[in-house]
């Protein structure tokens, strides 16, 4: 202990005159002066002296009105002197752990949020120590400036984190309290994009766990819509935040604060107000790919992946005039060159979830337009060797799938079975093997759409089909008969499984499998 504190900390814990505790005790908080540092030399003092006198309390009624003077000066303290207030009474609040000293120290944290908010992270010190983090955050919660005060210049670790999504949960927090916490925390966020700066420590981690809290107290019921105004908010945080994480964790380990966060936002779902005021809060969102910088490239990969996951519940306009349009952008073989192939898969899996989750294409839908790019697309990509036939076969079926003219779903067949004759079986050397793997991996393509053409079409699919199995393709028989058994639909199962049993007999009948 200082030795200036000593000669006051033995007046402090044996006096037995209440006056004279309470006049040195409020003689002590006005001669403190404001420092950079906190004042932990006083929580020090405060608890020692609150130990001592907790061990003569139950001795002596004397002890125990001295305690009462001390707290009742310490409540009274007013101005700059509140501080050194709260670092003793927080100190006699930790030794004493009672709920009488913990009002007091709660009174104090609110004068001191108020008056002198650069001090606000001595509550959190102090929280940490009391026996009840949980008793001390339902009084804090009630003074709703301390939440914000916390927010702004506390949160910087885990304890501080844990306080905060303590007053969070609280039963006497309010709504309005979270706006400002959601709104500091993404005015931080902000300033880390600004400056550049990768912020992957404690920090980060504390304004994760404070933004999924948020989530959890308010968002948890989708058909709330009084919490859905600060939903765009959140989702932009989160996105400001996602350049430390990749930086510090990687796309595929983020924090379990941020997978949670996440979550909690696709659950709620965002109406087509947020999303529009997504996209005007994000101009790179409606940037070309080489126009934006390397931090933003990184946002704009946090929305393709929300957008993923959000696509089923978002308005149809929405899609079409926002969410498309920055999926298209990265789509294409430019996007592997710049910004990355995470940015070209992360748009081609929220391609698949709209056209997933569109259903048939409505004629007069700018969908429509989709279905024939987005087919277009994948076979030219598939052809200058830049994405696997796994993804071609799944690509393609997701866009005859959602097709809803059966002229248009038979000519975007027809286009992958010219695509199919212009490569040879029959041709020998290397160029012929190549040729022939050609064929049989689109030939797995066509069988694909067995399972996603209108049941109109099937007759026709399969005669094409049967046709271009000549020489006994045993791979291809065996995986058309894969599709129908785990990709048909029950109305052409039975259709199907006729007609793949008699194309595995008529082949073995020629001896060919």
């Amino acid at each position: 202990m200082n030795s200036e504190y000593r000669s006051i900390a033995r007046i402090l814990s044996t006096s037995d005159a209440p006056n004279i505790v309470a006049e040195v005790a409020s003689d002590l908080f006005a001669r403190w002066q404001p420092t950079s540092q906190l004042p932990r030399e006083l929580v020090h003092l405060g608890r020692y002296v609150g130990t001592m006198r907790a061990r003569s309390a139950s001795a002596t009624k004397d002890s125990a009105r001295c305690i009462d003077s001390l707290l009742r000066a310490a409540r009274d303290t007013q101005h700059t002197a509140c501080v050194a207030a709260l670092a003793f009474a927080g100190g006699l609040a930790i030794a004493l752990d009672t709920m009488r000293a913990i009002e007091v120290f709660a009174v104090l944290a609110q004068r001191v949020c108020e008056e002198c908010p650069r001090y606000a992270p001595l509550c959190v010190e102090v929280s940490a120590q009391l026996g009840s983090m949980r008793g001390v955050a339902e009084l804090l919660a009630a003074r709703g400036c301390v939440l914000g005060a916390l927010v702004d210049t506390a949160l910087e670790g885990e304890r501080a984190a844990d306080l905060i999504t303590e007053i969070i949960y609280a039963s006497s927090s309010s709504f309005a309290d979270s706006v400002r916490v959601v709104h500091s925390v993404h005015a931080m966020a902000v300033a880390l994009v600004v400056g550049g700066e990768l912020d992957g420590g404690p920090r980060l981690l504390a304004m994760l766990r404070v933004l999924e809290s948020v989530l959890l107290r308010f968002f948890e019921n989708p058909h709330d819509s009084s919490p859905r105004p600060l939903w765009p908010v959140i989702v932009d945080c989160l996105a400001l935040l996602y350049p430390s994480v990749l930086h510090q964790y990687g796309r595929d380990t983020p924090p379990g604060a941020f997978r949670g966060a996440c979550s909690l936002v696709v659950g709620y779902g965002g109406d087509p107000a947020a999303i529009r005021t997504l996209f005007a809060g994000q101009p790179s969102l409606l940037m070309a790919p080489g126009d934006v910088g390397v931090r933003r490239a990184d946002i704009v990969l946090f929305y393709l992946d929300i957008f993923e996951h959000l696509a089923p519940s978002l308005d149809t306009r929405v899609v079409e005039e926002l969410v498309l349009p920055l999926a298209t952008k990265y789509a294409g073989k430019e996007a592997l060159e710049y910004p990355g192939a995470a940015w070209f898969e992360s748009a081609h899996a929220l391609i698949l979830s709209v056209l997933e989750s569109s259903g048939p294409v409505d004629t007069r839908s700018e969908l429509l337009g989709l279905v024939v790019w987005y087919s277009d697309l994948v076979v030219d990509l598939y052809m200058d060797r830049l994405i696997s036939p796994q993804l071609l076969c799944i690509s393609y079926t997701a866009a005859v799938r959602a097709t809803g003219q059966l002229s248009l779903a038979w000519e975007r067949v027809t286009k992958l079975l010219a695509l199919v004759d212009l490569f040879t079986a029959s041709r020998g050397g290397v160029r012929g093997e190549i040729e022939k793997a050609k064929r049989s991996e689109l030939l797995l393509a066509v069988a694909d759409l067995l399972g996603a053409v209108p049941l109109e079409l099937l007759p026709q699919l399969t005669f094409e089909l049967q046709r271009r199995v000549g020489g006994g393709d045993q791979a291809l028989v065996d995986y058309c008969m894969d599709v129908v058994l785990d990709k048909a639909d029950l109305a052409r199962k039975p259709v199907l499984t006729k007609w793949v049993w008699q194309l595995r007999a008529d082949a073995m009948c020629i001896g060919k499998l």
